[in-house]
Parts: structure tokens; sequence; C-alpha cells
């Protein structure tokens, strides 16, 4: 116990470290009166705040004397046994001049009472607690009783024990915190307190369009966790998953599955894509607890950049599609300038799906297909498989050298390559994404080799990778997609690390800061977050500095496997002329 005497204003504070245990470290007698030792109800108080994860908490305390105390609580020491230090002050003015029959009535009003509840609780007449919520609001200088509440649970001039008890009042984390087994004496040393596990909630499309990705999403995740709890979790706390159901292109689904995962408390969120980014944004924002995502868009990475005061704890854990139409017009045109690839059509063509706010930086694309003697072409398809297929009749009819097919979804992606296969000219389809997802194969069988494809994000083929992909089969029994697993995984992995570098995984801001800092070298690359937009960044595009950046990766599928093409360091092949271009000569 540290003592402070003020003698100027006869203030009197004492400090106590509080642990898990409930015993107290660091006590030195004095005379400090009734603060000599710490109030038994206090410290138990200080063992629900280690437990609930609350980083601070203030409020007054109701004495045996009727006096209140003015109490600070906050969590101190990362660790496997975190503290919380105490600090209990008396003869302290209360704030605004309220006397303290008008601190109990703000603390009910903070419990969402009416006059008449108060004045139950406090066996006073309706007609008095008017009075005293009248002046409560005029000396606090609020115009509603909302507002009162809030500003004396931010200033900790709430009292505890409640007035009346704590029934009514459980939706308060202070009350929660202060809900442990009331004792009368300091909790004995051997009694152990069970820390609450951290729990990421997920938003993924288990069922509907995408629910192969999801399944992959939260594979990726548990197996991340069971390796982290295997350890030992995050500074002794297990980590758990919670997911939520959500169907990726409806905006009402997308909202009720983030504010589903918000109601329950979680400590940080994940997603992967959806049609409807911004409406997870904002209730992200609104929550406040980190959220990683991998919805690559750029929209969504310059809201972060432009608004970090709301958006500051939100984190793309992959780089924007405005790589993709840049990294086509390279891959071609590097192959061409290596001769291996010797078109006799100067015209690329890319097919826009209708994704909403996607741009995969076709302005750029076209300038640097026009240095290259090229021409892009954009046609723009409609939402169904069939608008799709009918797209692939006009590229017959157009007889491109390359085909980019803009879509993220295996059936439609599926459907538009056997119809461009029919009758194919000597074009190159290259996809993005959607053959990352094993099903891509499953339903092409022999006649996707050949196809090109790429991603923002894609799993490695090195030893870290490959390790992952091994201990995924051992799990499921199957081996993981190159994408959604990985990221799943890796982002799961930056989350524990940001949250054993801090006091508190409740400390929103402090674990986001954590993020901000890592460089987590995963089995989708290297992720660096600091940037403003907060997002992951492309190799070699965006970045020279490959162990700052994810790989933009260019696969092709040969004898049906996904090999690595471009970049040169993760390359664990090299281009052959697919089956369907005449004269074929397979060149390796």
């Amino acid at each position: 116990m540290k003592l402070h005497q003020h003698t100027d204003t006869a203030v009197v504070a004492a400090s106590y470290l509080v642990r898990p245990d409930g015993t107290v470290e660091h006590t030195r007698v004095a005379d400090a009166g009734p603060l000599t030792v710490i109030p038994a109800e206090i410290a138990e108080i200080a063992v629900g705040l280690v437990r609930d994860d609350l980083v601070e908490a203030r409020f007054r305390w109701l004495s045996p004397n009727k006096q209140l105390l003015a109490v600070s609580i906050s969590l101190v020491d990362a660790g496997a046994e975190p503290r919380a230090e105490v600090t209990i002050t008396k003869d302290v003015e209360l704030l605004w001049g309220l006397t303290a029959r008008e601190v109990d009535v703000v603390t009910l009003l903070a419990g969402g009472l009416t006059n008449q509840d108060i004045a139950d609780r406090l066996w006073l007449s309706p007609r008095t607690v008017t009075t005293h919520v009248d002046r409560v609001l005029a000396k606090l200088g609020v115009k509603s009783r909302t507002a009162a509440a809030t500003k004396a649970l931010d200033e900790g001039m709430t009292r505890l024990p409640v007035p009346g008890g704590t029934d009514g009042f459980e939706h308060l984390a202070l009350v929660r915190a202060s809900a442990t087994a009331p004792v009368k004496r300091l909790v004995p040393a051997s009694r152990r307190i069970r820390l609450q596990p951290l729990v990421i909630g997920s938003a993924v499309p288990i069922t509907g369009i995408a629910r192969a990705d999801g399944e992959e999403m939260v594979r990726g995740t548990e197996l991340a966790l069971a390796e982290i709890n295997a350890r030992g979790g995050v500074c002794g706390r297990r980590v758990e998953l919670a997911t939520a159901d959500v169907d990726i292109v409806s905006e009402d689904s997308i909202e009720k599955g983030m504010l589903e995962l918000a109601g329950r408390g979680v400590d940080a969120i994940t997603s992967g894509y959806f049609a409807w980014q911004e409406v997870a944004h904002e209730v992200a924002a609104e929550y406040g607890a980190p959220y990683l995502h991998a919805a690559t868009l750029d929209a969504m990475v310059q809201r972060v950049e432009h608004d970090p005061s709301r958006y500051g704890r939100i984190f793309q854990v992959c780089p924007s599609d405005t790589n993709y139409g840049p990294g086509f017009v390279q891959f071609l045109a590097g192959l061409h300038d290596r001769g291996r690839w010797n078109p006799s059509s100067r015209r690329l063509v890319v097919l826009l799906g209708a994704w909403k706010v996607s741009n995969l930086g076709l302005d750029r694309a076209a300038e640097l297909a026009e240095a290259e003697g090229w021409s892009l072409d954009v046609v723009r398809v409609g939402p169904t498989t069939k608008d799709w297929v009918e797209a692939a009749g006009q590229v017959r009819t157009i007889a491109p050298a390359a085909v980019l097919i803009g879509h993220y979804f295996v059936d439609g992606t599926v459907a538009t390559i056997r119809a461009l296969l029919e009758n194919m000219p000597d074009t190159l389809i290259y996809s993005l994404y959607a053959p990352s997802i094993p099903e891509f194969r499953e339903q092409l069988g022999e006649r996707a080799n050949g196809i090109l494809w790429a991603t923002v994000t894609g799993t490695y083929s090195d030893p870290v990778s490959k390790g992952f992909a091994e201990r995924y089969k051992r799990a499921y029994g199957v081996f993981p997609g190159r994408s959604h697993a990985g990221i799943s995984y890796d982002r799961t992995m930056i989350l524990a690390d940001a949250w054993s570098r801090s006091a508190s995984p409740r400390d929103y801001n402090k674990v986001s800061q954590e993020i901000r800092n890592l460089v987590h070298r995963g089995v989708n690359g290297s992720y660096y977050l600091g940037g403003k937009g907060q997002a992951a960044v492309a190799y070699p595009m965006a970045s020279a500095d490959a162990s700052l950046a994810q790989a933009h990766l260019v696969y092709q599928i040969q004898d049906g496997k996904h090999r690595i093409l471009s970049p040169d360091p993760q390359a664990d092949s090299v281009f052959r002329l697919p089956p369907w271009i005449g004269g074929s000569d397979a060149r390796e």
C-alpha cells in the first residue's frame, strides 16, 4: 500500500496492488485511518475487473461510516497473471457540486430506472425524485437522463454498492465486475480464479453462395486456435471462436451477423468479404473491438485512411482489388518479353462482374497495356451465371490474346470457362481468386489444366505454408484451398500476438496499436498493417520489400495441381501453354 498525504487539501489516498487470487501486494503499514487496510468488497471488485478484462473503472464507494470514497481501479502488467491497481481517496469533493443523495439518483439513472423505481429504492416520493433529477441534469449541464448517466459513469460519479441492490443493473460492466461472491475478507491465496477465455467473433458464410469459402475460414481459424491453446493460450487465457452465419450478398444478413457478434461481447471480429462491406465497417466502428477482414476493397481502405478516428480499429489483412488489373497486364507482358508466349492478337479482354464497390484497377491496367502495345477492352457482366455464359460468347467473337474473368465465385467462373472451352480460340484464360477454392478443380476436373489465376493473398508453397497445409489435412482430411484458410489462420495468429503484447485485450486502442506495430510472417506471406489505410500491401506492385508485403501470386493449374508462376521468389514452376491453344508444346 502506498500512501499520499496532501496537507493543503487534506486528501488522503492509498494505493494497493490486488492479484487475481484476491491477495494484496506491496502493503506497508501506515497511519491512514480507514485506508490502512483495503476494504474486502473493493478487493473483490478488483478481482472482478481482472476476471472480466476491464481496463479501468472509477466509482464512489459508500463506506460503513457513510463516507463516499473515490475509487479508481486499473489493470497493470501483461502476463499470465494480470493485476489490478486500486487507488482509494477520501475527503474529495463531489464533482459538479452534487450531493450524496444526487449521486444515488444519478447511479440509478445509469440503470435506466424510472422516477417511480428510484423513489421505491430510496424511500422518497416521486415528486422529490423529479426534483433531484432536474437538479442533476442542471448541474451536469445535460438535457437527458441518458446523457447524465453517461457523464457520471465516465467521471466515476456513480456509487457502489448500488442503492437498493444490483437487480436490473447487469448490463453495466462495473456492476458485473462487482458480482463476485461477496465476502467480508480477502479471498484466500489458495483460491484461484479462472480467467475468462478470449473470443473471436467470425461473420462467415456457413451457408449460401460462398459456403465453401466459409468452411475454409472456420477451419483455418480453428486450426490456429488449437495451436494457440495447446501452448497455453494468450497469457493463460484460452481463445475461442464464435460464428455468425451471414449471406454475403444480403445487406440485412451482414448487419444482423455483425450485430450478433457485437451483442455477444466478443474481443475481436473477423470476416471474409461482403457485397455490402460498408455495413460491416459501420457496425464494427460502433462496437469498437478490432475488426480484421479480407474484403480486398480499396474503397474500404480509403474509408479507414480518411477517418481514422472512427475506423482506426479496422484492418484489411490482404492487399486491395486494385492490384488485379495491373497484375494481369504485367504478368502477360513478362511472358511475352521472355518469349514464352507469342499470341497472334494484341487485344486483352476483362470480363467485369457487378460486385459492389469493387475496383480492379483497370485505369492503371489500360495505361500499362498501352505502353506494351496492347489494347484493353472491358465487358461488363450481369450478376447471373447466364450472364457470364453469354459474356463468354462475346470473348470468342473478339478472339483476344487473353481474357481476365473478373468474378469471385466458383459457379459463375466455372460456367464461363466451360463456355469458353466449347470452341476456344488461342486465348489464355486468366481468372481471379475462384480457383483457390477446392470446389473449382472438383467441378472442372482435367479441363482445369492450363487455367491461370491470381490472388492478392494466396498461400505460399514454401516450408512454412506446406507445414500449415499438412496440419490442416491431418485435422480435416483434405488439403486447404490456396487463400482463405491461410488468411483466417494468419489473422488469428496476428490477434493472439497483439493480445499478448497488451495489458488487457479489452483495451481496444492498445490492441489495435499493437496490430499496427506488428510484422507477421504467415502462411500467406508477410503482414504489415501500419500504413494509413491499415491494409496489407502487394509485392511487387506496391512494395519492393517482400518482408513487409504479400506476394501477388499468379498460379497455373498443371497436372491437377496449383503451381506458382509469379513472382519469382515464390515460384515453384514455369508457364506451360494450355492444352486448348493450337500447336501447344507444353513449353517448360
